[in-house]
């Protein structure tokens, strides 16, 4: 029995306001887009209070080999999933299928899509036929057509199927692209989730509808704001990845695990890349590297490549990252570089 369960979460970017414009200084910031959060209940069992990206547990209706004949409906055939398997053989663990069920490919983001639709409403499914149009953009039922739906699948997973079967639809497998996946550190007790991340991209703010059983707001925001401001508590796999986002200021152009030191004034977590982090990880027995004697920065200077979220108590307080990604990923925008920019703009 694994030591964590898997799940599957989506960041959704959708622009609000004119595109970018590339004539602007570059000294100033203007993101044409905004990123979609959730804020979990305070009495949540895990990470409560935070802001996530919409996404849950992978169900086994999800991975339901019938999808095949509603993807067949709409003149989709074997071959027509062949852009969501990439060409590198070395894959996350998270995609490892099981006997008798869809590819992880597939279902991950069957999941990825139920779950977003569940928590506020956004249905990402097309009603077009394959040789009609396909986008890497993301579309959307109107919420007047789905509303009905929304309280039904979230009590009952199977109830996904059902629903693209009575709207004649299909889950846009095609507009979800592989971001990173995270697993919960070692360290953390109680609950573990490996979660592989997809982003979706959209030309318009879509209309949302929290559910209010496991969520208490939501808020649609730029990459700067979201993780500069003392009102959004993001948690480190969102923190991480929002930075690495926010290289992008244009929509257009936007298209692992942790090991804990301990330190003298709080604690950081190194990343692959981090030249601190170890060389043999073990992905069930926890791992603590007791530093208790120097302080974050001093432990910062003895680094040469950095790869890492410094923390003190619980709140992510800064990402260092001076590596380039073996997997051609992009380093997260630390935020005094964002400050110092729009510090010049005044």
């Amino acid at each position: 029995m694994k030591a964590w369960k898997d799940s599957a979460s989506l960041i959704v970017a959708a622009r609000q306001g004119l595109k970018h414009n590339r004539s602007l200084p570059p000294t100033t910031i203007h993101y044409d887009y905004r990123l979609l959060c959730l804020k979990r209940h305070q009495n949540s069992s895990f990470m409560p209070g935070t802001y996530v990206f919409p996404g849950g547990l992978t169900e086994a209706a999800d991975a339901d080999l019938k999808w095949k004949k509603q993807f067949a409906a709409f003149g989709f055939d074997g071959n027509s999933f062949s852009s969501l398997f990439p060409e590198n053989q070395k894959r996350p663990q998270i995609f490892k299928a099981e006997l008798n069920e869809l590819p992880r490919e597939i279902s991950l983001r069957i999941t990825a899509i139920r779950e977003t639709f569940e928590e506020c409403g956004i249905l990402l499914c097309k009603r077009l036929k394959k040789n009609n149009s396909t986008s890497e953009w993301a579309e959307v039922i109107p919420r007047a057509e789905v509303q009905s739906w929304q309280n039904k699948v979230h009590n009952d997973a199977t109830e996904f199927y059902k629903l693209c079967e009575g709207l004649q639809c299909y889950p846009d497998l095609w507009a979800l692209h592989e971001w990173n996946n995270w697993l919960t550190p070692t360290f953390y007790t109680g609950k573990r989730y490996n979660t592989i991340f997809f982003l979706a991209c959209m030309p318009m703010l879509p209309q949302t509808k929290i559910e209010s059983t496991e969520m208490e707001d939501i808020t649609w925001d730029t990459p700067k704001n979201l993780i500069s401001s003392s009102k959004v508590l993001l948690g480190p796999p969102q923190h991480y990845e929002i930075s690495r986002i926010a290289n992008f200021e244009c929509l257009d152009n936007l298209l692992e695990f942790a090991v804990r030191v301990k330190l003298s004034d709080g604690t950081v977590h190194v990343l692959p890349g981090d030249s601190m982090y170890p060389d043999s990880v073990s992905l069930m027995e926890k791992q603590i590297i007791d530093h208790s004697n120097m302080t974050i920065l001093e432990f910062r200077n003895v680094s040469l490549m950095k790869n890492r979220l410094e923390f003190y108590d619980l709140e992510v307080k800064k990402i260092v990252a001076n590596h380039d990604s073996d997997d051609g990923h992009l380093t997260p925008v630390c935020l005094d570089k964002i400050n110092l920019k729009l510090a010049k703009k005044k």
